[in-house]
Parts: structure tokens; sequence; C-alpha cells
């Protein structure tokens, strides 16, 4: 492993998330979207791709004879939400505690009925997934239903996700970053000392905005930032790995995802310091949404998408399906109309923490 280019891609990837997060809240303003629009569905989507692509490449390009490719993808697969609904619900957590007496709370306000609404999806579709993992191989014609089902299932979620809900109250927007580097803005506006736009007197955000092309090209840039950042920490994790052996599934649960969940963390730990808890939330949930859809679905149609309970590595696939799913249902009891409380979220870290225990028994 390369330390210099492993800390390179860190960098890379934390700025594009910046540029990243400031791009999506102005795409919101611009088309005057909801938070469930912006947090669960454009953050989360654009968040997910790295960990998205990692499987595809695994099942598609390093198929050999070993069948390591497949099981780097359906370990990359079963990963992803995994990490989502542990480590990143304790990211929130932590970030929570660290910018306490700034936000004087310790509870983060949300919209309840949108996170309930995520996780809702989100425990229906991965328990789909479950159960197609552990039926038995005669059953294939029916996992290939339950795989082709999965992608409406997640067209019916943006429906309802984009139909309800007023546009987005963010409060003060900090200037386009490209518009800042730029120079170029409409009219002449104001700035407070932090670099945000100033309020007008009609309630919008700034006297002046950047124009609709240069803030999608932001947003495009940064997230081309976070792709190319992620894909280099995830090779560099993945040759260190192969250096001390680990195995392909461990690797791929654990490691990679660790690496490829870095967006939708650091974005989550930007918005719980500006106070836009539902962004920070619903980018979280929103991509447990669609990581139990789009990549699940590649998984069970294009390998055999079994998990044999004989063997003690693939039943740790088993586990953090069953953790994610836990989690996420304590998630929605604990998710209130407008506040979730410190401790739901911590849960997630004490979730994660068991499951490497399980790890270390069993390898």
């Amino acid at each position: 492993m390369d330390p210099l280019l492993f800390l390179a891609s860190f960098a890379i990837i934390l700025v594009g998330c910046e540029f990243f997060t400031n791009g999506v809240e102005w795409v919101g303003k611009r088309f005057n979207l909801s938070e469930g629009a912006i947090g669960s569905v454009l953050a989360a989507v654009g968040t997910a791709l790295p960990e998205t692509v990692v499987p595809l490449i695994a099942i598609f390009f390093l198929a050999d004879e070993s069948g390591s490719g497949d099981q780097i993808g359906v370990g990359a697969i079963l990963g992803a939400p995994f990490m989502l609904a542990t480590l990143a619900l304790f990211v929130c957590g932590l970030s929570l505690f660290i910018f306490r007496k700034r936000r004087q709370t310790n509870v983060l306000h949300v919209n309840g009925a949108l996170i309930k609404r995520d996780l809702k999806f989100f425990i229906f579709a991965y328990s789909l997934a479950a159960f197609a993992a552990i039926a038995p191989p005669e059953l294939n014609l029916f996992k290939q239903v339950l795989g082709f089902s999965l992608i409406p299932l997640y067209v019916v979620y943006i429906w309802y996700t984009l139909k309800g809900g007023d546009p987005a109250n963010g409060g003060e927007l900090k200037e386009l970053y490209c518009s800042r580097l730029s120079g170029k803005n409409k009219n002449g506006d104001e700035r407070t000392s932090d670099g945000s736009c100033a309020e007008g007197q009609d309630g919008a955000v700034g006297r002046k905005e950047p124009s609709t092309v240069l803030i999608i090209f932001q947003v495009l840039i940064s997230l081309a930032a976070i792709i190319l950042g992620a894909n280099i920490f995830v090779n560099q994790i993945r040759i260190a790995a192969f250096d001390f052996n680990v195995n392909p599934l461990i690797l791929a649960l654990i490691i990679a995802p660790i690496a490829t969940e870095l967006p939708e963390k650091f974005n989550s730990f930007l918005w719980i310091r500006e106070r836009k808890d539902t962004y920070a939330i619903g980018n979280i949930t929103g991509a447990m949404v669609f990581q139990s859809c789009f990549p699940v679905t590649v998984g069970i149609l294009f390998t055999d998408w079994h998990i044999n309970l004989a063997d003690k590595v693939q039943v740790l696939g088993l586990a953090a399906i069953g953790i994610a799913l836990l989690t996420a249902v304590v998630l929605h009891i604990r998710s209130t109309q407008k506040e979730l409380h410190i401790s739901g979220l911590m849960l997630g870290g004490v979730m994660y923490a068991i499951f490497i225990g399980l790890v270390v028994m069993t390898v």
C-alpha cells in the first residue's frame, strides 16, 4: 500500500463531499425540492455510487475459477447497508456529541415521517434480499422474481419521496464554492462573515444566485471526485488486505465498505454541524434503500446469491444482514416525529463492535 496515495485519496473524498453537499443544497433551492428529495434521493444516490461501483467491478470484471470476484461482489453488496446501519449512524451520533455545545442540544431535529418511510422501504427490501440469500438453490426461479421486483420497489419509493413534503427550508446557504472560485454571480449580493448568502427581505436566500449550469457543474465534478477518491482508497485497502491474506468475503464485508461509505459519513457530519439534521439522516437512510435495491438486484441476478450456513465465513454475511435489519427496526422505533436521540444512533457503534467480535471468533 502506498501511504501517500492512501492519504491523497482520503483528502479527495473529503473535499469532494464538502463541494457535493454545498452543490446539492443549491440544487434543492433552485428546483424547490423537499428535504426528502434532497437528502434521501439526490444526496443518497450520489454518494452511494462509490460502493455500488465496487461490487459491479468485482462481479463482472474480476470473475475467475476461484469465485473470488463473486465473493467480493456479494460481500460488498451485503456490507454496504450493514455499514450504513451501524458505523454511519454511529458517526452521526458522534457528530452530535462533538457539536453538542455549538448546537446546544443532544438530539437531532428530523422529519420523523420521512425517516420512518425510508426505513420501512429498507426493512422490506433487505428482508427480501435476506430471504433470497438463505433460500435453497431449487428456488432459483423464485429468487429471480424477487430480484426483478426490487427496482420497481425503488421507483415506488422515489415516487412517494418526491410526491410528499414542502420545499426544504435549509436556512442560510453558503455561497456556491464554484461561484466563489470563479467570481461569477448574478446581480450583486451581500455576504455574511462565514461566506453564506444573506437573507433578503422576501425570505429568499441571497440577492444573487449562481447559474443553474454552474450548480450542476459543481455537483457533477464533486461527485466525480468522490468516486475517484473512493476507488483509489478501496484499491489501497484491498492491496493491504491481500498482503495480509485476508479472506475475500471479510475484505468485502468490512474493509471495502468502510472506505466506500466515507461520502455518506462525511456528508452527514457536515450537515449535522450545520444543523441540517433531516439531510444528514436522510442521506444515510436513503442510501440504505438504494443499496438494498439496485446492487442487490445485480447480486441476485448475476451471482448464485446463496449463503451456505455450513460455512462459518459466509454465515457472517447473514449476521451482517440481521444486524442491519435490527438496527433499522430500533431506529424506526426511536425516530419520533421531530427528534432522534443520540442513544439510538450510538447503538450502531455497539452493533458494529459485536460484529467485529464475531469476525474475530470466526477467523
